[in-house]
């Protein structure tokens, strides 16, 4: 059985990402790859400087960054904050409690605007991959994240 500590040395190899995302009816809309620059901010708690390039539907060529905080938390559940806004003025997303072996679940969803946020995190071959599934009344769509080792 994997501990915490086990997994905060997982995250603290990534380097790469790969990420898909489908609408409601299950159609890819975007498929794009980038790195992730690992900070590791204490023996518990990661972060993740997310890059990413993509295209979108008009053919232009996009760049984006996201910053993530990972807490490995003593009770085994993880803690992910979003940091747009610095890491003193955390957006908290999500606390994932462990579901089953090399699974983690949201306790419940993140609500942005009545959007619903709800999160999955399995361990594949030592590669977190982290999946959102997004309902409301704006968004509707999934989101699979594959974070990769060096």
């Amino acid at each position: 059985m994997l501990l915490n500590r086990d997994i905060f040395e997982i995250f603290s190899r990534i380097s790469k990402l790969h990420t898909e995302s489908f609408d409601a009816e299950n159609q890819l809309i975007h498929n794009l790859s980038g790195k992730v620059e690992v900070e590791i901010v204490t023996g518990m708690e990661i972060i993740f400087n997310e890059y990413l390039r993509w295209e979108n539907e008009n053919n232009l060529l996009l760049n984006s960054k996201n910053v993530y905080r990972w807490t490995f938390l003593n009770t085994g559940n993880i803690k992910l904050d979003h940091l747009r806004f610095g890491k003193n003025n955390p957006v908290f997303l999500v606390e994932l409690f462990k579901a089953a072996e090399n699974t983690w679940k949201s306790r419940g969803p993140h609500d942005c605007n009545s959007d619903l946020y709800f999160a999955e995190l399995v361990l594949q071959n030592e590669n977190p991959v982290l999946s959102w599934e997004v309902k409301g009344p704006s968004e509707n769509y999934s989101l699979k994240t594959a974070y990769l080792n060096s």
